[in-house]
C-alpha cells in the first residue's frame, strides 16, 4: 500500500489478493469505524487468516520499526531464540518447536535436519517485531540457500553431516588457519571408528543446546549417556551444535590430510595444539590444561 492510494483502491487490493472476501464490507467497517481516512501506507505482511477488523486495525496502525539483529557465528538454535524473543520479535520457543516438516518440499536441503539447529544462517538481519515464526524461518533459510547451498554444488558430501562436522569446528577452533585441519582429523577419526571426543558436544549436551553461561564440564558430564556424547558414542552427534558459518563449512568441505589425530586448544593463545599418538596428546594435555 503506497502513499495516494485511494480507499477504493487498497479494498480492491486486498480483496484480489485473497486477503479479505468482501471488498465493501471493508469498506463498511472501515468506514463505520472511523478509520477509513486513517490507514497508513506502507509495505505489510498480511494473512488470509486475519479477519477484516484485525486487516484494519494493521493498517491504522501503520508498518512498526523493524529490528536490526546480528546472529554471531557458533549461535545455538536456543540461543537465537532467546535472543529473538527477547526483542519481542518472536514468541519465546518459536524457533525452537518450529516443525520442520512443512518446509521440507520448499527447502528439500532440510531432508535430514531434525530441527533448525545449523541453519540458521549467522549474518545481520532485519525483522519486526511480533514476527510470524515462518516467515522469520523462511528468512533465515532464503539466506542460507544463498550463502551455503552453492558450496555443495559441486561435492557428494552429505549436507546435513557436513553441518555437524561445521559446527563442531565452529565450537572448537579460533584459529580459522586450523579449522581444515581438525576437519581432516574429525575424518580420520570417524573412518577408523574413533569416538571424536569433541567437549563441544558434551557442553551442548549439559546445558540443553546452549553454551553462554553453562558451568565447566566436570568428570560426570562425561558418562552422560546420550548420542551427543562423543566419548562414549562413535560417530557424528544426531544433529549440529550450533549455526555455523562460511570459513568452518569451507574447512569441512576441505580438509586437510595430516598424520594427526588429536588436538587441543591452547587456553592462554587459543592456539590448536596437534598431536600424531595418544601419548604425545596426553604430554600436550599435561603443558597446556594444567
Amino acid at each position: 500500500m503506497s502513499q495516494g492510494d485511494g480507499f477504493k483502491k487498497i479494498a480492491d487490493t486486498l480483496k484480489s489478493q485473497g486477503l479479505i472476501r468482501s471488498a465493501g464490507a471493508f469498506k463498511l467497517f472501515s468506514f463505520f469505524s472511523g478509520s477509513a481516512h486513517r490507514l497508513k501506507p506502507g509495505e505489510y505482511s498480511l494473512s488470509p487468516i486475519l479477519t477484516t477488523p484485525d486487516i484494519v486495525r494493521r493498517l491504522v496502525a501503520g508498518i512498526p520499526e523493524d529490528v536490526k539483529v546480528l546472529i554471531p557465528e557458533g549461535a545455538t538454535l536456543k540461543e537465537i531464540d532467546e535472543r529473538l524473543s527477547g526483542l519481542g520479535i518472536i514468541t519465546k520457543g518459536a524457533l525452537s518447536n518450529f516443525s520442520l516438516q512443512i518446509l521440507k518440499e520448499e527447502y528439500p536441503f532440510l531432508e535430514d535436519a531434525q530441527t533448525l539447529e545449523g541453519f540458521l544462517f549467522p549474518d545481520t538481519y532485519r525483522f519486526f517485531p511480533k514476527s510470524d515464526p515462518a516467515q522469520v524461518v523462511k528468512r533465515f533459510l532464503d539466506n542460507w540457500r544463498r550463502q551455503v547451498l552453492p558450496l555443495f554444488s559441486e561435492t557428494s558430501v552429505i549436507v546435513y553431516d557436513a553441518l555437524i562436522k561445521a559446527s563442531i569446528i565452529e565450537k572448537e577452533i579460533q584459529p580459522e588457519t586450523d579449522r581444515s585441519v581438525v576437519a581432516g582429523i574429525l575424518d580420520r577419526r570417524l573412518k577408523q571408528g574413533i569416538p571424536l571426543q569433541v567437549d563441544a558436544t558434551i557442553v551442548y549436551l549439559k546445558c540443553g543446546g546452549a553454551f553462554r553461561n553453562c558451568p565447566m564440564l566436570t568428570r560426570k558430564d562425561f558418562q552422560l549417556d546420550s548420542s551427543f556424547n562423543t566419548y562414549k558414542h562413535i560417530g557424528l552427534p544426531p544433529t549440529p551444535i550450533a549455526n555455523p558459518g562460511l570459513v568452518s563449512i569451507r574447512a569441512v568441505l576441505n580438509p586437510t590430510e595430516t598424520s594427526f589425530l588429536y588436538y587441543l586448544s591452547d587456553p592462554n593463545t587459543k592456539k590448536t595444539i596437534f598431536a600424531e599418538t595418544l601419548d604425545e596428546h596426553n604430554q600436550n594435555r599435561l603443558h597446556y590444561l594444567h
